[in-house]
């Protein structure tokens, strides 16, 4: 019995810079022209030395305790990544604290057992591979929102992670936050 194909539905992608607007379907050559502009922009406008990730409230509280001293994450930044934006999902909705950083450490490699869940990412029980040190904690004050990262800096809350953009690393400024440790 064949099966019924149906026409695909033209999805928006959500880009480093925000949102796109689908592509226009009248040509395939339009579709490359505006792919091409479209990457050569957001690409010139990341940061690799800072880097925008989500976190769960509680596991923010934990690092602003100093009770958590590495963020666990399952793939690798760029070698370049000094800084981390902690994006706290809801109920906060907000990028609220920057984390210094260094070279992610791997399985074995942590060896601190009075950070959470240090011990059970050196036997290799957490499903994270790379390990980033907490070196210092600044606050952002006020935080940033989803209005706010759309409308000053044209970028959508992140799904996962991104490279942060020049803009937003200028504008807000690691000397104007209040530096926890």
């Amino acid at each position: 019995m064949p099966v019924e194909r149906t026409a695909k539905r033209l999805l928006r992608q959500t880009t480093l810079t925000g949102l796109a607007a689908p592509e226009p379907s009248s040509s395939a050559s339009s579709k490359s022209k505006t792919k091409s502009k479209s990457k050569s922009k957001s690409k010139s406008d990341r940061v690799y030395t800072d880097a925008v990730l989500t976190i769960k409230p509680e596991f923010m509280e934990l690092i602003a305790k100093r009770e958590k001293n590495h963020e666990y994450r399952k793939y690798e930044l760029r070698d370049t990544v000094e800084r981390i934006w902690l994006y706290e999902i809801a109920p906060v909705s907000a990028i609220t604290h920057v984390i210094t950083t260094s070279r992610p450490k791997k399985p074995g490699e942590v060896n601190d057992p009075s950070g959470v869940g240090n011990d059970d990412f050196d036997n290799g029980l957490k499903q994270s591979k790379y390990g980033y040190p907490v070196l210092g904690l600044h606050k952002l004050n006020p935080p940033l929102g989803p209005s706010d990262l759309k409308a000053r800096f044209k970028i959508a809350p992140p799904q996962g992670y991104y490279y942060a953009t020049k803009k937003l690393v200028e504008e807000v400024k690691l000397e104007d936050m209040e530096k926890l440790f």
